[in-house]
């Protein structure tokens, strides 16, 4: 799937509001910095990748599944799907893994694509990434060796609250058990809305045999409860796209190769579809409309009905701040913290790029711990809490991203951090809590 050219010019214009009331600018009117953080949001909204998450009951083919929606057999025999985790899969430049914890917001690379290593860590998932560009569109969340998304919070909670679409798997020796329709009513209703039933193992010879059977009763008992039911035989269509690539249409057409990624596809594209519709309204209802009122704004009248923003001035070391304003305590401990990262990461070659994201990570959830605590909470501290809290979801999922890129993208965030603490701290008086 490609972006359209709706979805492009939305894009555009996204990155241009967002670059052209930036703070740095000077006299940007104080209610910029609210729809600014808003089209921040609508960009990364519309660049996310749909997410789907794979689940099932026990043997009921979901790894195997996954394996051909990846293009790749990555998840491991030799790891008894009971000790698995939750796996994340999306698009990478190369075929990494890392252990994660959702509570400390941190990644572990694990050398050699080592499951077993990872799975020692005692990991609430592992983040998996591949250079297959179907996952540049789809993301694909894996519940390997749990026959209830929700048994375990601790570890399904967030994949399941944070996914757009569902792939239940449902093993064709014994389709669609009663304890599977029980489960599958316990999930959210946005995973039930847009769901797919796998029924897997049709290349079994006593499945084969009664395939029609088996088929015709699945879609007179599940199918109100599914938009598409699709048999899949996923190892001989994986043998079909060996690294995700089709060479055997006929085999692929006939294992259900096409046919799922065809059915992921009519999921996914509303879901894009309606994430744009949601963002178009909200771009030409109160982006646009602002928009114009920057761009036609006589400067001198502005500066004299307004208080504007002064500009803000790059201080030794990468921080900023804003001009004549006391540096707040809690402000200075922050830019101190940053100085010398936003140094080392200037200098670093790719080799660092984990490390110093991690490190990024560290400082910016330690200051959120911080802010959480300041009593009272006022509407400037909840704003600032909720700003560091997104640029740490972030830096999370960017650790095992290579490149300058990475680094790149984690100073422009510690920076855009400095500035909403500034921002705040002139409106209230925000200090460290003893």
């Amino acid at each position: 799937m490609k972006h359209s050219a709706i979805e492009q010019k939305q894009l555009s214009f996204l990155q241009d509001f967002i670059a052209k009331t930036d703070p740095d600018l000077g006299s940007i009117p104080k209610e910029a910095g609210p729809l600014r953080q808003l089209a921040r949001k609508l960009f990364n909204r519309l660049r996310t990748p749909v997410r789907f998450i794979v689940a099932g009951e026990f043997s009921a083919g979901k790894s195997t599944l996954t394996n051909l929606l990846v293009g790749k057999n990555l998840i491991p025999t030799s790891v008894l799907a009971s000790e698995l985790p939750p796996l994340l899969f999306r698009y990478g430049a190369t075929t990494q893994i890392a252990a994660g914890w959702w509570d400390q917001k941190k990644l572990m690379p694990v050398k050699d694509v080592d499951f077993d290593a990872a799975v020692k860590m005692d990991p609430d998932f592992i983040l998996v990434t591949t250079p297959n560009p179907f996952l540049k569109d789809i993301n694909i969340f894996d519940s390997p060796g749990t026959s209830d998304p929700l048994s375990n919070d601790s570890k399904m909670q967030h994949l399941v609250k944070s996914s757009e679409a569902t792939i239940w798997c449902t093993n064709a020796v014994q389709a669609w058990r009663e304890s599977e329709r029980y489960t599958w009513s316990s999930l959210p209703a946005i995973n039930r809305k847009n769901s797919i039933l796998a029924v897997t193992h049709t290349d079994l010879p006593a499945v084969k045999r009664g395939i029609d059977r088996v088929m015709a009763r699945v879609q007179k008992e599940a199918g109100e409860f599914f938009k598409t039911i699709v048999p899949v035989a996923a190892p001989k269509a994986s043998k079909a796209a060996p690294d995700g690539v089709v060479q055997d249409k006929e085999a692929w057409a006939a294992h259900g190769g096409e046919a799922i990624f065809t059915a992921i596809r009519e999921i996914a594209e509303p879901i894009r579809e309606k994430k744009l519709a949601d963002a178009t309204a909200i771009i030409e209802s109160q982006l646009i409309p602002f928009f114009e009122r920057l761009k036609s704004r006589d400067s001198a009248d502005e500066a004299t009905s307004k208080a504007p923003i002064q500009p803000l001035e790059l201080k030794a070391g990468g921080a900023k701040t804003q001009a004549e304003v006391p540096e707040s305590p809690l402000l200075a401990e922050w830019n101190n913290k940053t100085r010398d990262l936003i140094a080392t990461i200037e200098k670093s070659d790719d080799t660092d790029v984990s490390k110093l994201i991690q490190s990024s990570c560290n400082i910016v959830m330690e200051m959120t711990d911080t802010l959480t605590l300041i009593d009272p909470q006022t509407p400037e501290i909840e704003w600032l809490t909720n700003q560091f809290q997104e640029a740490l979801d972030q830096l999370f999922l960017m650790q095992l991203e290579t490149g300058d890129e990475p680094l790149e993208t984690t100073t422009l965030l510690l920076l855009q951090l400095s500035r909403d603490m500034e921002q705040a701290t002139t409106r209230t008086n925000i200090s460290r809590v003893s």
